[in-house]
């Protein structure tokens, strides 16, 4: 039975040797995306692509937004995760659910957190016949699980990055205006940053129907929709651009930050397909508490003070260190305390001033009188 059991070993092995390299690999993807499924985020995972799917299906038949909100926000209260929110955004061709809770403790030391983090991500955009017959892409990551791709009725592939042109780096903007700072960037890393050509793209304004959270606030989540699409951040991973910028509110005239529910849902797939987000200074992006306040009112949120920068973690801090010199960094709140103190020092030296220039007047006044004596 040795000699069999043996045999039969060293007959899997020739036949997965004779296998065409990509098909080993696909198996192996494939493996590697059932694993997930039944790993610790797994029924978060099949909860969320369900719903992605049954949207997307309906807006692929010619859907109204409206109703795919309804439709998702049911699908989702149905299936309601202790400890954790729901956070979505729809817009035509698109659905983006991401799951924020605390980690499992199995995943608390991979995140190196046990505070409230995006642990799932999930992403629908239509057009090329996704699962289940319907039109469409899904794109989907758990935390510490990877980031993989489902184009049309295919197998899943994992998600990378990068390779958006072969002789240049490929910067999307997300604004349709110029930026002077965005300009000033891409000169400083022509001349000492990455050493390749650069390539600036600005997509076009897309109109979009107002999506809602589940369980957000509804006005910042019509501000959301109006802003941007899920396109900005899906071209780094469909290999159309390779860093995304959104300068401060400050530097462009119409500033588009990415919806609340799609930044959640590329919180887990950037940095599970080797990405990051940062803020034009360099500094990381606390995605759980941009989600979790209004993203969109610039007294509470980090995106309007400090923009975006996302992209191949790899090579995001070139593009930092230009992005941090091209765009002067907003005032603290310290600094708005001193100047208010430099100011009222300078009313009051004003002041002082003036006194002390009554005071030697009249003293000089009554001098000239003096020396003059009483009138006759």
């Amino acid at each position: 039975s040795a000699r069999l059991a043996v045999g039969r070993l060293v007959g899997e092995r020739s036949a997965m040797a004779s296998l065409h390299p990509f098909l080993v690999l696909l198996s192996l993807a494939r493996a590697s995306s059932l694993a997930i499924e039944a790993g610790p985020l797994g029924r978060e995972l099949f909860v969320a692509r369900r719903a992605a799917s049954a949207v997307g299906g309906l807006l692929a038949a010619g859907g109204a937004v409206s109703a795919g909100e309804a439709l998702l926000a049911e699908s989702l209260r149905g299936a309601a995760v202790a400890a954790g929110r729901w956070v979505t955004h729809i817009e035509a061709g698109a659905v983006s659910i991401a799951y924020l809770g605390r980690p499992p403790p199995s995943l608390e030391d991979g995140l190196g957190t046990a505070h409230t983090a995006p642990l799932v991500g999930v992403v629908w955009r239509g057009g090329s016949g996704g699962e289940g017959g319907i039109g469409g892409d899904t794109f989907y990551a758990t935390a510490n699980g990877g980031a993989w791709q489902v184009r049309g009725g295919g197998e899943p592939v994992e998600a990378a990055l990068g390779g958006a042109s072969p002789v240049a780096n490929v910067v999307s903007c997300s604004h349709g205006a110029d930026c002077a700072e965005v300009e000033m960037m891409a000169r400083m890393l022509r001349e000492t940053g990455t050493g390749m050509p650069l390539e600036i793209r600005r997509p076009p304004a897309r109109g979009g129907e107002t999506s809602a959270d589940v369980d957000a606030d509804t006005a910042a989540s019509a501000a959301a929709s109006a802003s941007a699409s899920a396109d900005v951040l899906l071209d780094l991973l469909t290999a159309r651009a390779d860093v995304l910028v959104a300068p401060p509110s400050r530097f462009a005239p119409r500033p588009r930050y990415p919806p609340a529910g799609v930044l959640a849902a590329f919180g887990v797939l950037l940095p599970e397909a080797g990405g990051a987000l940062c803020d034009v200074y360099g500094e990381p992006l606390d995605v759980a508490a941009a989600v979790t306040a209004r993203v969109y009112d610039s007294g509470s949120s980090a995106l309007p003070a400090r923009g975006l920068l996302a992209g191949d973690a790899s090579v995001l801090p070139y593009f930092a260190r230009s992005s941090r010199a091209a765009f002067p960094s907003p005032r603290g709140a310290l600094d708005s305390v001193l100047d208010e103190m430099r100011r009222d020092m300078r009313r009051d030296w004003s002041e002082i001033r003036s006194e002390m220039g009554r005071e030697i007047g009249r003293e000089i006044e009554a001098e000239r009188l003096g020396e003059r004596g009483p009138r006759a």
